[in-house]
């Protein structure tokens, strides 16, 4: 499993989510949604809200998204739900 992130430096939401994501050392790739270099990816992902959540299985397939601030409990009702393996 691995989560990718689009998240903000600039977004309080977002920071707080880092310390989820650290907390339960989840393997997680950060895209800045902000950069411009990575606008076009954002677009094909529909990234149009941060923070933005991808879980993803072992074979690069989306699992479920979740858009918005999140907190750690329904962070862990994900990787309960989800990724029971976790």
């Amino acid at each position: 499993m691995k989560i990718r992130f689009f998240g903000s430096s600039n977004c309080k939401d977002c920071l707080a989510l880092f310390v989820i994501l650290e907390k339960f050392q989840v393997n997680y790739k950060y895209i800045d949604g902000h950069a411009e270099e990575v606008q076009d990816f954002c677009d094909e992902q529909d990234v149009d809200e941060l923070p933005h959540l991808q879980f993803i299985d072992d074979d690069d397939n989306l699992i479920i998204e979740h858009i918005g601030p999140i907190d750690e409990k329904e962070f862990t009702t994900y990787l309960k739900k989800y990724f029971p393996t976790y």
